[in-house]
């Protein structure tokens, strides 16, 4: 069995990393960002590192606590995806 990750596997690393890059981008902590989104810091930071992937409910109120769309967030292809990849294999150990 091969220890590449999956193809779910790049898109919410992928996902994750759009996140945390908007939320930098404008300034905000994990903490402001959670709050504004109503999820807990703990679950925003595995979002971030793409260790979980988010329901599209929490997605969207993610979008609106960063003044961007769901889509904005969700759009990720390419390179992006190729970022993601050694996202997940480092924090795999691969």
């Amino acid at each position: 069995m091969s220890n590449d990750p999956t193809p779910a596997e790049l898109f919410t690393a992928a996902v994750g990393d759009r996140v945390r890059e908007w939320r930098e981008a404008l300034g905000q902590s994990r903490a402001e960002l959670a709050r504004s989104a109503g999820i807990s810091v703990s679950y925003l930071g595995k979002i971030e590192r793409g260790s979980v992937a988010a329901t599209i409910t929490t997605m969207q109120a993610i979008a609106l606590a960063l003044g961007a769309s769901a889509w904005e967030l969700l759009d990720v292809e390419g390179e992006e995806l190729g970022v993601a990849a050694a996202t997940v294999a480092k924090a795999s150990g691969v």
